[in-house]
């Protein structure tokens, strides 16, 4: 991608190319529920005990009761008397539950959008490193061909695939799309397309790195849909 428009073409591109692997992820869920026959819900019980979904609901529950146990200290330091808080049970859990729904939710997006620049820093930092100590030949060019360039778009193809592939389970067990999701969607595919962007301009790593120019213009916007997102979900929750 160049300056000007033409960044704006190639985001605008990837951002396509997002929705449609997020409507790849989406169109086999409802694949495995209507023509395959399977339980949304039993399909949504194996995902939520996956060792990575278990990790998210830990951060988020982390979060959660690190926020509520900071703000119950400085309730305690502030309270002029014993027994009484000037702080509301209901707007921190409120609060605190919505903290943690965005932490995951951007670590997310964070995760497709910035993942691809690994194999970039792998392939100037440590392959030659480890050519160097074993004695052999490196050619940057050869590698970078033969292996390296395939591995950028795994992470975004991966994150939206299966993302668009919980939705379909989470729409189907409710009925349809529930409010928050749109925002949260629309967050995610935003900063996605960063780095799927990087995927589609893998062909060298100089194009990898001039696809993260306006990084954190994107990165700004899709955290405020984020926002919005959480604190329509922890409504639900709290």
């Amino acid at each position: 991608m160049v300056a000007g428009g033409g960044i704006m073409r190639g985001y605008m591109l990837a951002l396509a190319v997002s929705i449609g692997v997020f409507a790849a992820g989406l169109l086999s869920g409802y694949l495995c529920i209507h023509l395959l026959g399977a339980s949304p819900e039993a399909l949504l019980m194996a995902v939520m005990r996956t060792p990575s979904a278990q990790v998210t609901i830990t951060r988020v529950e982390a979060v959660s009761q690190a926020v509520q146990a900071v703000a119950e200290s400085m309730a305690k330091a502030v309270t002029p008397q014993p027994g009484r808080s000037i702080i509301h049970e209901w707007p921190v859990k409120y609060l605190s539950t919505a903290l943690g729904i965005f932490s995951t939710n951007i670590l997310t997006a964070l995760g497709a959008a910035v993942t691809p620049i690994l194999p970039v820093l792998w392939h100037r930092r440590v392959s030659p490193f480890l050519a160097r100590i074993s004695g052999r030949s490196y050619d940057p060019a050869r590698s970078w061909r033969g292996c390296f360039r395939y591995m950028v778009p795994l992470a975004p193809v991966a994150i939206l695939g299966f993302n668009g592939f919980v939705a379909s389970l989470v729409t189907s067990l409710a009925g349809g799309v529930i409010d928050f999701m749109v925002p949260e969607l629309a967050g995610i595919l935003c900063l996605s397309a960063v780095g799927m962007g990087a995927a589609l301009n893998s062909g060298s790593p100089e194009s990898v790195e001039a696809s993260y120019a306006g990084f954190w213009r994107v990165a700004g916007l899709s955290a405020l849909l984020l926002v919005i997102a959480a604190l329509m979900e922890a409504r639900l929750l709290v």
